[in-house]
């Protein structure tokens, strides 16, 4: 429906463009203002288009990522499940072996009890022996001590066979829950880094669709004034046309007066569009940041940038795209890299406003040397797609989709496995 607005915009343009070599200096030059605009506006909306494919690719990516990262989770789940059904079995296992082993010693012990223990004192093997009455009597208790002896050995060699099974299914059962809590906190991480996947495609395909419909609606707004201006200027030639037909039918004194009108007329229109024009020029909003990034010295511009970064954890939802053009820097609205400009940028230090910009700025340092201050980047969507400010001990500041400006942790599985060492110190 837009487009076919525009179409017909464009056409009445067109259509009437063969009235200009009629129109005063200062119409044409209005005119041609006004077409500037529309060019620029146009040519604003097709780089957007442009963008809008890039980021359709991006989404693409991010769909197979997000799919592969299910998939992982999927497998992780399956394979914490099989474990959990592994621990249950060696629980049972362990349960039976104890409940042997538990049994034996009781048979022991009153087995032991019923040959060691007569009367009131203890007999041993030997005084059983000794207490034979005849030597058929010696020989059948040197029979039955040899068998119960036998027994007993057998019994405790048995023993000794299943205490060391329990010993080992109790290590493998240490081994399959540490294998639980490792495959549990990998499908947190894996679940951590879906929810930063899915935020950042909604953020994407949020920021791509408002930027257009922003820029289709100036369009079609310019295309109106164009109309409108148009239509005015069409106006004013009929009603100048009439004024000279009425001038050619009367006396050469009106005709006199006529033309003098008309001077005032044309000096009236000129200084009216001339004062349009100059209004047009003030409206142009002015890119005041400095071409030229710079980075001034000292720890207190570090300080500077991190404390005014903190002053918004936790209240700064993160705004996909928020860079020089749609920052919104009064409610504190940004992307990634806006927000390390904003920060920086209390502090005196101008720096670019995207992660293509900082990662160039600056001077490479290792991750074994950054220090508090300098920018960190991670690869999310893209090589470097992302950058906070550094402030030691392991954790960084940052505007990121799932929590806006807040302090992490690069040990957090998802940071971890996104930094490939890329930092740079934009401040010595």
């Amino acid at each position: 429906m837009k487009k076919k607005l525009l179409s017909i915009c464009l056409t009445s343009v067109i259509g009437a463009s063969v009235l200009f070599s009629t129109f005063s200096s200062s119409a044409v030059f209005a005119n041609e203002e006004l077409d500037q605009k529309i060019e620029k506006k146009k040519e604003e909306i097709s780089t957007l288009q442009q963008r809008e494919e890039e980021m359709k690719e991006l989404v693409e990516k991010l769909d197979a990522k997000v799919e592969e990262t299910n998939a992982k989770i999927k497998d992780r789940e399956k394979d914490v499940a099989k474990t959990k059904d592994e621990v249950k079995a060696l629980e049972e296992k362990i349960a039976d072996v104890k409940k042997k082993i538990e049994a034996r010693y009781k048979m022991l012990e009153k087995r032991a009890r019923s040959i060691q223990q007569s009367g009131n004192g203890v007999t041993t093997y030997i005084d059983v022996l000794l207490g034979a009455e005849s030597f058929g009597d010696f020989v059948d208790r040197t029979v039955t001590l040899a068998k119960i002896v036998d027994a007993d050995k057998s019994i405790l060699d048995q023993q000794k066979e299943d205490i060391k099974t329990l010993e080992d299914s109790q290590a493998q059962l240490n081994d399959k829950l540490a294998k639980i809590q490792t495959e549990l906190k990998e499908i947190e991480g894996l679940k951590e880094e879906l929810t930063y996947q899915i935020n950042d495609k909604k953020s994407m395909l949020a920021a791509a669709k408002q930027q257009q419909d922003s820029a289709n609606a100036d369009l079609v707004d310019l295309e109106n004034q164009k109309s409108i201006w148009l239509d005015k200027e069409k106006e004013k030639q009929q009603k100048a046309e009439a004024q000279k037909q009425i001038a050619k039918e009367t006396t050469k004194e009106k005709e006199s007066s006529s033309e003098k009108s008309s001077e005032g007329k044309t000096t009236s229109t000129t200084s009216t569009a001339s004062a349009a024009s100059t209004t047009a020029v003030k409206e142009e909003k002015a890119d005041t940041t400095p071409a030229t990034p710079v980075s001034k010295q000292g720890s207190g511009a570090i300080e500077t940038a991190i404390s005014t970064g903190s002053s918004i954890v936790g209240n700064s939802p993160y705004k996909w795209g928020g860079g020089r053009t749609s920052a919104d820097i009064k409610n504190r609205l940004f992307d990634c890299s806006a927000f390390v400009h904003w920060a920086y940028a209390s502090a005196g230090v101008n720096l670019g406003w995207s992660t293509s910009e900082l990662v160039n700025q600056g001077r490479a340092v290792s991750a074994s040397e950054m220090k508090r201050g300098d920018l960190v980047f991670f690869d999310t969507y893209k090589t470097n797609g992302h950058v906070g400010i550094y402030l030691g001990n392991g954790t960084f500041l940052n505007d990121n989709s799932s929590h806006g400006v807040s302090i992490d942790s690069m040990s957090n599985s998802y940071w971890k496995s996104h930094f490939s060492g890329v930092v740079r110190r934009v401040v010595e």
